[in-house]
């Protein structure tokens, strides 16, 4: 067997990352049995047995390029929330985003080779089952982008949120004060939990379910065929109101929209902004 089938069994025996297989390898003359042992002495092979147990808590992470043309924004999960808090596991989640940050080619962070391995080297000392949850890195579009972020204090919410800009004269102020409308959009949405920017974006299935739900809470409420076409199209409304973005109540002022308060904001500085997208976690 070569040495990269040693380490391939080795590695779907114990779960160990690469690094520590070869190490172990190294250090038992080849031998699969006695590497297996070396690495459980080392607390370093019982990675599968943990990959069972829920995963419950975590912690997030955002790092932004000093260009500030990238943004990067990783959840890093965990079973309990004393490993969230540890130095250890802090430190890991800012890894594995400054890697996610430097690296925004990659499609599927979750499935990424180095990120995997990265994790795999680090988890036996966290005890517990661990892995990258979820993971973007946002490129500023065109001209005038802003990407700005809310991380709440528990680590554990947080979004991103991208505005697209035309100022004739964007000065210091003007953007500062377009750089807070993004932070309190991600606000917006974490606080109110969206799920969609706008109407259009709901997919067809959740609109038709929303819609079979309006119909039979109708029918059980006795109201008349006439009436129930008229009702149908209000409680979609209700519920775009709910889960889009732009047309929650602002949570600051709930007698106007989010989208009411993004005009104010364009009005007062002069630019026309645009709410391009917004990711939460």
């Amino acid at each position: 067997m070569s040495t990269l089938e040693l380490i391939k069994t080795l590695r779907e025996k114990t779960s160990a990352g690469l690094g520590a297989c070869k190490e172990a390898l190294a250090n038992s003359n080849n031998d699969i049995d006695a590497a297996v042992v070396y690495l459980r002495k080392k607390g370093l092979a019982d990675l599968a047995k943990r990959a069972g147990r829920e995963i419950k808590e975590g912690r997030i992470a955002i790092k932004t390029s000093a260009d500030g043309k990238y943004t990067a924004m990783v959840y890093f999960g965990c079973e309990t929330d004393f490993v969230a808090k540890t130095a250890d596991f802090i430190a890991l989640t800012d890894k594995l985003a400054q890697y996610v940050l430097e690296h925004p080619e990659i499609s599927d962070y979750t499935n990424d080779k180095t990120l995997t391995e990265i994790i795999h080297e680090n988890a036996p000392k966290f005890g517990e089952n661990v892995s990258l949850a979820k993971a973007v890195c946002w490129k500023a579009g065109e001209g005038c982008s802003i990407i700005n972020h809310y991380l709440h204090t528990d680590n554990k919410k947080a979004a991103l949120v991208e505005l697209s800009v035309k100022c004739d004269k964007c000065c210091a102020d003007t953007k500062q004060k377009i750089q807070d409308l993004a932070r309190t959009l991600a606000m917006q949405s974490v606080g109110m939990v969206a799920q969609y920017l706008q109407e259009k974006d709901v997919p067809e299935d959740i609109i038709n379910r929303e819609k079979d739900i309006a119909l039979t809470q109708a029918k059980n409420e006795g109201k008349p065929e006439a009436a129930i076409a008229k009702i149908i199209p209000g409680r979609l409304k209700k519920f775009y109101k709910e889960v889009c973005l732009l047309d929650q109540p602002f949570m600051k002022d709930n007698k106007i929209s989010v989208t009411d308060y993004v005009a104010s904001v364009a009005k007062e500085t002069g630019a026309e902004i645009k709410v391009v997208r917004f990711v939460r976690f």
